[in-house]
């Protein structure tokens, strides 16, 4: 509930501070004295944009505080956005005439959606166009959800169609993949086939042109190996020539002595020279000329360089990386395939279980929705509306088109007079009748789960007599369960709070203000008794205020 609500610089309102209590509080005043100004203020206070055209002339920038009793159940909501929870909350929203708005919770700022959702729970504004919500489905369906006890049910079903829309999402972007793997599979496997076929080996590029040049110049290594090897062995050759100067320095060494190393290092060049020259001769007899494994070196050769150029590639290696890659995405084509099916049937099976849920879901509305019809109608008949009919017509939406409350679209049909047809309401009743209806609807809410706070703007618009002292004792029956604060321009409805505030405007030192009073009891006479006469007050009117006032 609003316990305080403190106004600084905002339109007409210079300063204004108000407490409020629980039951049924009325504010009365002119037309244009600033009732519906300290409507709006609430609104800023609980989310609604604004600019710097709401600050007083004259002044630097307005300010908003609230404080409202709140219920344990909203400390999840205080958590979630890093807020102190306090079970009195003050609310503050400042308005520079730079246009900059800041927003607080106990002293924490905060964002202007987690006041619009913290205002759902603390209170229920009704302004003069909320009869509107009468044609919203979703405002019929929390009633009929409400009634019919679907909390559970609902959940289950908005969980459900969570799931069904991350399917859809998924499905869908699974779908894309897959085709574009499709596109791409078979040029996939051609270039993995062409590469997996030539059974490539990480180097071979640089082995076979090794290979090659030996065969392809085979005569001259032949004839140039058997010049080395003429050169090592035949007679006076270098291996005959280091064994002359070995025994050449083996005499040296006994006649003087003195040459034992140049003997050691000679000794080694010749045994070195002989080893060569025997590898050499090996090496010579296995290079035998092979004309057909020349012809296969070439074709290899040609296969190799044909795919390093294709494919881009500059080794072997890279051109067996590639096709190990396209292995793995011509095996993952498969596994999309198979992923696409198994989410396509999850979707079919949420979508069974999707149906279901609303199924049942519309089937408990509709055994309430007469329920719901009956309620408001016995009330509207004490609203002297006795003859009216209502309907709720559940229909159902077109196929598929699941939304947060199911498949539903219900429509509120109504007659205010006999013989009259059902129509939807909004073309089939007047603007006082919308407002009893509104009274009604409202009423039997409160009867059937917790209602925030609710504020009554002209509620009583377009009734007066018998029927609007039958709305101020609905408003004030509401007011014994919940806070209830209306906005009135009825006498009827005025007498029936337990707390009357009155809204004036007035010219202080060259500016129009308005002013807000808790009005006392005899001040509470004559406002009641103005209501009913007028701007001059007579002893008839007071009496009858009085009489109105139950004294």
């Amino acid at each position: 509930m609003l316990k305080q609500l403190t106004i600084k610089n905002f339109v007409l309102i210079k300063e204004l501070k108000l407490e409020f209590s629980n039951g049924l509080s009325v504010i009365t005043g002119e037309t244009g004295a600033g009732k519906s100004i300290m409507l709006d203020a609430l609104q800023l206070l609980l989310g609604s944009r604004a600019d710097s055209s709401v600050i007083r002339k004259g002044e630097k920038k307005c300010v908003i505080e609230g404080i409202f009793k709140v219920g344990k159940d909203l400390k999840k909501l205080f958590k979630e956005h890093d807020v102190d929870f306090e079970e009195e909350t003050i609310l503050r929203r400042e308005i520079a005439d730079s246009g900059k708005s800041r927003s607080f919770a106990n002293d924490t700022p905060v964002t202007l959606p987690f006041l619009k959702e913290l205002a759902q729970s603390v209170i229920d504004i009704h302004s003069q166009h909320a009869f509107l919500s009468l044609k919203s489905s979703g405002f019929l369906l929390d009633i009929l959800d409400a009634l019919a006890g679907n909390e559970k049910l609902l959940f289950d079903y908005q969980a459900t169609l969570l799931e069904y829309k991350e399917l859809s999402k998924s499905l869908e972007e699974e779908g894309k993949a897959v085709k574009q793997i499709k596109e791409n599979l078979d040029y996939w496997k051609y270039k993995f086939n062409e590469i997996d076929a030539a059974a490539l080996k990480e180097g071979e590029e640089t082995e076979v042109e090794s290979e090659l040049k030996i065969l392809e110049n085979s005569g001259e290594v032949r004839e140039r190996m058997a010049k080395v090897l003429s050169w090592l062995n035949e007679e006076k050759g270098a291996a005959d020539l280091l064994m002359s100067v070995e025994v050449e320095l083996e005499k040296l060494e006994r006649l003087t002595g003195g040459f034992t190393s140049f003997l050691d290092r000679i000794k080694s060049l010749r045994i070195e020279a002989e080893d060569v020259s025997s590898e050499l001769e090996s090496h010579s007899k296995e290079m035998n000329f092979d004309e057909r494994r020349l012809f296969e070196l070439q074709e290899r050769q040609s296969l190799i360089y044909g795919l390093l150029k294709k494919y881009n590639a500059v080794t072997t290696l890279n051109l067996i990386e590639e096709a190990n890659d396209l292995k793995l995405k011509i095996d993952s084509a498969q596994f999309s395939e198979e992923r696409l099916n198994q989410l396509a049937e999850k979707k079919n099976s949420t979508h069974k279980k999707l149906l279901e849920t609303t199924v049942s879901l519309s089937k408990s509305r509709k055994k309430v929705s007469p329920q719901l019809t009956q309620q408001i109608t016995e009330v509207l008949s004490q609203l002297k509306m006795d003859k009216s009919r209502m309907e709720v017509d559940l229909r159902f939406a077109k196929e598929n088109s699941f939304n947060e409350y199911g498949q539903d679209k219900p429509v509120l049909l109504f007659s205010a007079n006999q013989g009259d047809d059902l129509q939807a309401i909004e073309n089939a009743a007047s603007g006082g009748e919308l407002s009893r209806v509104m009274l009604a609807v409202k009423s039997c809410m409160a009867k059937h789960f917790t209602l925030p706070a609710i504020i009554f703007d002209e509620i009583d618009t377009g009734v007066s007599g018998d029927v609007a002292n039958k709305m101020g004792l609905l408003l004030k029956e509401m007011g014994n369960n919940m806070q209830v604060i209306s906005i009135s321009h009825l006498p009827q409805i005025a007498s029936k709070a337990k707390q009357h505030y009155r809204v004036e405007k007035m010219v202080v030192e060259g500016k129009t203000e308005s002013k807000v009073y808790l009005l006392n009891e005899q001040q509470r006479i004559e406002e009641i008794a103005q209501m009913l006469s007028g701007d001059k007050l007579t002893k008839k009117s007071l009496e009858n205020a009085k009489e109105l006032l139950g004294m």
